[in-house]
């Protein structure tokens, strides 16, 4: 399933253009190149991305994502916003969102990192070349500075992190925010007291939020997202023009962008797991390079990254139930 964002999220970008800039829908569209039909409840991530570029390029002051921000409300994010508000405590809220952020969107993904005195919301882009990254964080972090307070009275950030470089009306963003804005960050950032993820929240309804938890799920698009990921981050290593090494889940995860516990948690949620998929990748690669005849069982074990060819064909029997030399005579060119 390709990756997408909710619509209900990107119209919010298309009306606050139009209210805040003065440029109209159609024209947001028309510059992104795209051609939105009739009935669709998600967009392609890539159309997304071309309206954000658009409107950041309309917006000339650089504060379209906290207009943006600004304007998104619980329902915007459509029955995932029903279950955040749902949730027991802030933390629940929080981790909830992390859980489920490709609900919304396949833009990004959140990590709520809980040290001993202090909690962060660490929000970071799937692909490390996205475009428009700076107003699409900064409009994604805005909402939840602003739910906090509003689901959890008293619940407000200590310091948000954002990645661009301080700009002359840096003021906006502290008041935005409402609390101290640190710019030239490493990452989209946002930190609050430990103690208010233990803040109850206003609306909390465990049996309601039960069953949301249940519609979420099921409306899920894109956890296959995570694997499609991992499908091309190992078939960049292994085989002819590969380089068979980085096969562990921490070098995976710092290629996708992303934390160890980020990436086993969407595996978990896909049903799937790290070992599994490298397994899947090697197999599959195992099974074209010994249909040429040219390539050794030597060479190919090195190049799908196993010390020595033992190990190689004891894990190939296990996938196939044949040795790789069987495996050839059957199917070789």
């Amino acid at each position: 399933m390709p990756e997408t964002v909710l619509l209900r999220y990107v119209s919010i970008l298309a009306q606050t253009l139009e209210r805040e800039y003065g440029i109209a829908a159609e024209k947001l569209y028309q510059t992104a190149g795209i051609s939105l039909n009739e009935g669709p409840d998600r967009i392609p991530e890539k159309e997304a991305e071309a309206l954000w570029v658009a409107a950041d390029r309309f917006a000339t002051d650089g504060l379209i994502g906290l207009h943006v921000g600004k304007s998104v409300r619980y329902g915007s994010y459509a029955s995932l916003g029903h279950l955040l508000v749902t949730s027991d405590t802030v933390g629940d809220a929080l981790r909830a969102a992390c859980d489920y952020a490709l609900y919304v969107g396949a833009a990004g993904r959140f990590e709520l990192i809980e040290a001993e005195d202090e909690a962060r919301l660490v929000y970071s882009p799937i692909r490390p070349n996205w475009l428009a990254g700076e107003v699409r964080s900064e409009a994604v972090l805005l909402p939840f500075a602003r739910f906090a307070r509003w689901a959890s009275p008293g619940v407000a950030p200590v310091r948000v992190y954002l990645m661009r470089s301080k700009p002359s009306n840096a003021a906006a963003f502290e008041e935005a925010f409402g609390a101290p804005v640190v710019f030239d960050a490493d990452v989209h950032a946002m930190t609050w007291p430990r103690e208010a993820l233990m803040r109850p929240m206003n609306d909390a309804n465990p049996a309601l939020h039960a069953m949301l938890k249940e519609h979420v799920r099921a409306e899920m698009p894109a956890l296959a997202g995570v694997t499609s990921q991992l499908e091309h981050y190992f078939k960049e290593r292994l085989g002819e023009g590969g380089h068979p090494t980085g096969l562990t889940i921490g070098d995976a995860a710092d290629g996708l962008n992303m934390s160890v516990r980020s990436l086993q948690r969407e595996l978990e949620q896909a049903g799937e797991s790290f070992r599994g998929q490298l397994a899947k990748a090697r197999e599959g690669e195992a099974r074209r390079l010994l249909t040429q005849k040219n390539v050794s069982v030597q060479v190919v074990s090195a190049l799908l990254g196993y010390s020595e060819p033992a190990a190689f064909i004891r894990a190939f029997g296990r996938w196939t139930g044949m040795s790789p030399a069987e495996y050839r005579r059957e199917h070789g060119r």
